[in-house]
C-alpha cells in the first residue's frame, strides 16, 4: 500500500439495482455480483454461498433482532461470511454506514477485516468507490468506515455503528462486548452480531451466555442465537461420523474429513476437540497434559551417556515452589533425563534455593556433557544468567511469552503422542509431568498447575521438558553451517 492521500474514488452510484426488498436476497445478489473468495479452498472464485450460510444471513438481515448470537465449531468460514455480510451493509447502507469489527485482540480482528480488504480488491466496482487504508475502508461519498477496532473497553466508547461482529465470542472480554452492545440505538437498524467457538472457559463467556439466555427467554425477539453443534450427544464417540456432520455444515465442502482425522485424540485432547470441533462443553477442559499411558510408554530406562551434546534447562524459584534441571540430547528426537531437583521441605517455611548449588550443578554439567546451551526463562534467575554467561559458558534466555509458549508446548505434545521422544524413566519428571495440565486461554496454551495451592503437585520439570525439546529440536534442525575459504590459483 503506497503511503500518502488516496486517490479520488468514483463518486457514481454502485451498478446494483436488486429487485427484491428482502435484506437477505438483496445480500444473495450482492455476493453474487461482486464477491469473490478471498482465500483458502477457491480463492478468488465466485463466492457461492451455501444454504446455510444464507441461513445466518437472513438471521442477521432479516429478524429484526438487535443481536444475533452463532455458534460454531472451527472451520467453517466463518471469517468469510463475517466478511460478505459486512461488506453488503457497508457498501448499500446508505449515508455513514460504519461497520466495525472487534475481537479478543486486534489481531484477530484483523482476520475478518483483511478477508473483506481482499474481497474489496478483487472486485473493480468495489475498490473504485472505496479507499483502503491498513486498518479501515471508507466510503468519502457516504462518509461510511468500515475499521478495525482495538478491544479495549475505553476504545470502544461512542460507537455508531449498523453493523457490529464481534468475533471470537467465546473468549472475548465481557466489558469490550457490553460497550459495544450498549452503542446501539442510535439507528433505528443497528446489529450486533457475536460469532464464534466455545472458549475453554464455560463458567463465564459471552458466546454461552447469549445462547443461554435464548434458550430461556425464546419469545424475546431482539435477540437470535442460532447454533450449529453436536450438543447432546457427548455420550457418542468422538470419531462419531453424524456427530461431525450433525456439527460442521462444511464438511466435505470446504472443511476436509483427513484434517479432522489427523487431529483426533490422542494428538489433541479429547475435550479440546470436542468443544473446538463439535461444540459439546465438555468439562474436562484442564485436564491431563498427556493422555495416560504416554509418559510411561516413551522410557528407556537409560541415562544419557557423557560427553553428548545435549541442553540445559533450568526452571527454577526462590523460595515457595521446586528449582529444577534437565538434560536433553540435541537431536530430532532428544532424550530427557534429570540433572538436579530442589524442592522445599513440607512444613519448612524458612527454606530458601541454595542458588550457589545450582550454579554449581551446571558448571559440572558442563565439564561432564557438552553443553550447547544453558536455557531458562529469565525471570527471577537473571543474576545466574549473567554469572554463567560472563564465564563464557552458552546461555540462551527463554521468555515465557505467550506465543513462544504455545509452540513449544504444543511442539512436546506432539512429540510425545508421536514417539518423537524418549527419557530415562526418572520418577520425579514422571510425576511433574503427570501433575501438570494445559491451560488454555485467548493468548494459548500454556502448562500450568491443577491449583495454586501451596501443596499443590509441582511441574518444574514439565516446564523444563518444554523449553528443552524446543531448544534441542531447533538445535538439531539448524545446525550452523562451517565456512569455506575459495582458494584462488595463481
Amino acid at each position: 500500500m503506497k503511503a500518502g492521500p488516496k486517490a479520488a474514488v468514483d463518486a457514481t452510484a454502485l451498478p446494483f439495482r436488486p429487485r427484491s426488498t428482502v435484506e437477505s436476497e438483496r445480500f444473495l445478489a450482492f455476493a453474487d455480483k461482486f464477491l469473490r473468495v478471498p482465500k483458502g479452498t477457491g480463492a478468488k472464485g465466485k463466492l457461492n454461498l451455501r444454504d446455510w450460510q444464507v441461513d445466518v444471513a437472513e438471521d442477521v438481515l432479516d429478524s429484526g433482532a438487535r443481536t444475533v448470537g452463532i455458534m460454531f465449531p472451527r472451520g467453517q468460514g466463518k471469517t468469510t461470511l463475517n466478511a460478505a455480510i459486512a461488506l453488503y451493509r457497508f457498501f448499500t447502507g446508505g449515508e455513514g454506514a460504519n461497520v466495525v469489527v472487534v475481537a479478543v485482540d486486534e489481531r484477530q480482528a484483523g482476520l475478518a477485516f483483511n478477508a473483506a480488504r481482499r474481497m474489496v480488491e478483487l472486485n473493480e466496482d468495489l475498490s473504485s468507490r472505496c479507499q483502503v487504508f491498513k486498518d479501515k475502508l471508507v466510503i468519502p461519498t457516504t462518509d461510511s468506515v468500515f475499521s478495525c477496532l482495538p478491544a479495549s473497553p475505553a476504545a470502544l466508547e461512542g460507537l455508531d455503528y449498523v453493523l457490529a461482529l464481534v468475533d471470537e465470542a467465546g473468549v472475548v472480554n465481557r466489558d469490550v462486548f457490553e460497550v459495544v452492545q450498549l452503542a446501539q440505538g442510535k439507528r433505528e437498524k443497528s446489529v450486533l452480531v457475536a460469532i464464534g467457538t466455545p472458549g475453554p472457559n464455560l463458567d463465564d463467556q459471552v458466546l454461552l451466555s447469549l445462547r443461554d439466555y435464548h434458550r430461556d427467554n425464546p419469545d424475546d425477539r431482539t435477540l437470535l442465537f442460532r447454533e450449529f453443534s453436536a450438543a447432546g450427544f457427548e455420550h457418542h464417540p468422538v470419531d462419531c461420523t453424524h456427530c461431525w456432520e450433525l456439527a460442521n455444515p462444511a464438511l466435505d465442502d470446504f472443511l476436509h474429513r483427513d484434517a479432522l482425522v489427523a487431529l483426533l485424540p490422542p494428538k489433541t485432547r479429547e475435550a479440546t476437540f470436542r468443544r473446538a470441533r463439535l461444540c459439546q462443553l465438555a468439562t474436562d477442559t484442564e485436564g491431563s497434559f498427556l493422555p495416560e499411558g504416554v509418559w510411561a510408554d516413551l522410557s528407556t530406562g537409560a541415562a544419557i551417556p557423557l560427553g553428548s551434546d545435549v541442553i540445559v534447562s533450568l526452571d527454577g524459584s526462590f523460595s515457595d515452589d521446586t528449582t529444577a534441571l534437565l538434560l536433553a540430547t540435541v537431536d530430532e528426537a532428544p532424550h530427557l533425563d534429570v540433572l538436579g531437583v530442589w524442592e522445599r521441605p513440607a512444613g519448612d517455611d524458612s527454606y530458601r534455593v541454595p542458588i550457589a548449588e545450582v550454579e554449581d550443578r551446571i558448571r559440572r554439567a558442563c565439564k561432564d556433557y557438552k553443553v550447547l546451551e544453558i536455557v531458562a526463562d529469565p525471570f527471577r534467575w537473571t543474576r545466574t544468567l549473567q554469572v554463567l554467561e560472563a564465564e563464557r559458558l552458552p546461555v540462551v534466555e527463554f521468555p515465557h511469552s505467550p506465543s513462544r509458549l504455545t509452540a513449544a508446548t504444543t511442539d512436546l505434545y506432539s512429540a510425545c503422542v508421536n514417539g518423537n521422544l524418549s527419557h530415562s524413566g526418572d520418577e520425579r519428571l514422571a510425576a511433574h509431568i503427570a501433575a501438570a495440565v494445559v491451560a488454555e486461554d485467548a493468548r494459548g496454551y500454556r502448562l500450568a498447575k491443577r491449583s495454586r495451592s501451596r501443596t499443590a503437585k509441582k511441574i518444574d520439570l514439565a516446564a523444563c521438558a518444554v523449553m528443552a525439546h524446543s531448544r534441542a529440536t531447533w538445535r538439531a534442525t539448524n545446525k550452523p553451517r562451517r565456512r569455506t575459504v575459495a582458494v584462488g590459483r595463481y
